[in-house]
């Protein structure tokens, strides 16, 4: 008997201990929930616009690792590189295409760029600037419609590696729209395969393997941060720079300075580099927790 009433003592405390813990999760998950939907000031220090070039309306930019310079990208059609004190290295006019966002390969450092309308990538070789292959992006997933033709079009691009991956890696790239009303253009963020190591022809396509429906509007920029693993959006009308996981988890929600951000990038080094349509290339000490 006695052996029984130790039984259940035990079993109470179990049950009791695994509520609380439950409890406890629960308060943390609805937490942490809260304080990625809520928006905290950016913590940077501002370094100023290192556009020496006066670049009109540059709408992407990326660094290169292996080069340590800065490709940015313009409405006008046009491709820069630059050091990243601003001087000019080299720039070339790109077939007077929309470009609205620009990646790096960081394995084979070729560039890839996000040509909007036409919902196609292309790939460009960083030394020559030549375009060598165009990707154009299947607008459908299972038979949805994400990328509306005829829309607001693809604003942004970021590429993550992936060794393990038989392309060596998927991009992501972003939906603008400026309404989150219902039948609107949708503002999502989509995993996309492009056949860049399987496939040697110079025009060929891309498919979308999932998404992530954003609740904010007019996602402008897309960069990923490898220290953490996580995606970088910015969004020009509400001016917001949110960190979000692969998986479609918000994690922190930030003020983003200035205006009309268009692109935006890291180097690895500390620093956070924004591509502004009024014509700068904002330079930030980079100081989020990661």
């Amino acid at each position: 008997m006695q052996y029984k009433r130790i039984l259940a003592f035990i079993s109470f405390l179990f049950v009791s201990a695994f509520l609380v813990y439950f409890l406890i999760y629960l308060e943390d998950s609805e937490r942490k929930k809260k304080a990625a939907s809520i928006p905290i000031e950016l913590p940077y220090t501002w370094l100023g616009n290192i556009n020496k070039e006066k670049i009109s309306e540059p709408s992407g930019v990326t660094y290169h690792p292996i080069r340590k310079t800065l490709f940015v990208v313009d409405d006008e059609g046009h491709i820069h590189e630059m050091r990243p004190d601003g001087s000019t290295i080299r720039r070339k006019y790109l077939q007077g295409r929309d470009l609205e966002g620009i990646t790096i390969n960081p394995k084979t450092g070729l560039l890839y760029v996000a040509v909007e309308d036409d919902e196609a990538i292309l790939e460009v070789h960083p030394q020559t600037l030549t375009i060598l292959r165009e990707f154009t992006i299947n607008r459908l997933f299972e038979g949805k419609t994400l990328l509306k033709k005829g829309g607001m079009g693809m604003e942004a691009i970021a590429f993550i590696p992936d060794t393990s991956h038989v392309e060596g890696g998927t991009f992501w790239i972003g939906n603008q729209s400026v309404s989150l009303k219902p039948n609107s253009e949708l503002s999502v963020v989509c995993e996309v395969v492009i056949p860049i190591k399987s496939s040697d022809t110079s025009e060929t396509e891309g498919t979308i393997i999932r998404y992530h429906e954003m609740d904010f509007i007019d996602i402008s920029g897309l960069t990923y941060d490898s220290q953490a693993d996580s995606l970088i959006l910015i969004s020009d009308t509400t001016n917001l720079l949110v960190e979000l996981k692969r998986d479609g988890t918000p994690l922190h929600r930030y003020l983003l300075p200035g205006n009309d951000q268009e692109g935006v990038t890291l180097d690895g080094l500390g620093y956070m580099y924004i591509a502004q349509e009024s014509g700068q290339i904002v330079k930030l000490a980079d100081s989020r927790l990661r």
